[in-house]
């Protein structure tokens, strides 16, 4: 037990260094692969027709490889990566035009917006594929980290060395945006983007349950923790107490909801005729299966968000 906690210290301590670039590579390809496989369900409904419904499927892999090969080098990690995250974020802008541009084409368009917006093609989905891009970019600012505990002579050495060093005449924090996330100085800019991004899933959520008339009462609980996310995460921007208090608290029930809707979502297709022997079918027609794990990933960015270190001078980050 002992064991686990200092494991625990030791993690939030590199967390707030900045030290965890690996951990949001690994986050990055995860992300990928959910929203890939959501990108390729709803897509598949609609016959993939038009040509650009397969860009963020055919994104998934190489961002993924990207993701998994930025693990193991450094080089990858600050060159491809953040590459590769750019084009998701812009594929993910320009499937929203698209959707947008669905809807205002269906019978009555936006004239009919409140029938239209719900029966049409998700209209949030394809911001939500950022998230992706804005993991990779942060993952190619982090420093990585360190894979072992240094040994008692190395911290003697560093100790001594930091005592006999002389300090500096001016310790400033790092001004630069690049600089202060790779120092873990970035907590205001990432609890707003925890907010941001629980609203697209909240209202992605809303819109994906009132199609199926909210016939279960649990289908309101993404509804329902969205405003809370949103609030901690906007309150944090302004607030330390916020971040270090309210936020995990919020960060943590929005995650097990995205989690409890995946296993609802897998229990739904597997009540569909012919349940999971039907699998091709059903996954596709069925309730999104890894669409509640979006929401879970907003989750896990206002955790790091509570983690992470604020700027010290003033201005936003």
């Amino acid at each position: 037990m002992i064991a686990v906690q200092d494991e625990l210290q030791r993690a939030r301590q590199e967390i707030r260094a900045g030290r965890f670039e690996r951990t949001m590579a690994l986050m990055a390809a995860f992300a990928a692969i959910v929203s890939g496989w959501e990108a390729y369900a709803q897509h598949l409904r609609g016959a993939f027709s038009h040509w650009l419904m397969w860009t963020p499927v055919g994104l998934t892999p190489p961002t993924i490889v990207a993701a998994l090969a930025a693990m193991f080098s450094q080089r990858v990690a600050h060159r491809l990566l953040p590459l590769i995250a750019l084009v998701s974020i812009a594929d993910g802008v320009v499937g929203f035009v698209f959707h947008l541009r669905g809807i205002g084409r269906m019978p009555g368009g936006w004239k009919l917006g409140r029938y239209n917006v719900v029966m049409g093609p998700p209209v949030f989905a394809p911001l939500l594929t950022c998230t992706v891009g804005v993991i990779g970019l942060l993952a190619a600012l982090l420093r990585r980290e360190e894979l072992r505990r240094p040994t008692w002579d190395e911290q003697l050495q560093s100790a001594l060395d930091a005592f006999w060093r002389p300090l500096p005449r001016q310790s400033r924090p790092p001004r630069r945006f690049a600089a202060r996330v790779a120092h873990g100085r970035f907590q205001r800019i990432m609890a707003l983007l925890s907010a941001v991004f629980a609203i697209l899933a909240g209202g992605e959520a809303y819109i994906e349950h009132l199609r199926g008339s909210f016939n279960r009462p649990v289908m309101w609980t993404p509804v329902w923790v969205t405003p809370p996310m949103v609030a901690a995460g906007v309150g944090a921007v302004f607030s330390q107490r916020v971040a270090e208090q309210v936020l995990p608290v919020t960060s943590a029930v929005t995650f097990m909801d995205g989690l409890l809707g995946f296993g609802l979502h897998l229990q739904g297709i597997q009540r569909m005729p012919g349940g999971f022997r039907n699998l091709q079918f059903n996954f596709t027609m069925g309730p999104p299966l890894f669409a509640p794990l979006l929401l879970s990933s907003v989750g896990l960015l206002g955790f790091i968000a509570s983690l992470v270190r604020r700027a010290r001078q003033g201005g936003f980050e």
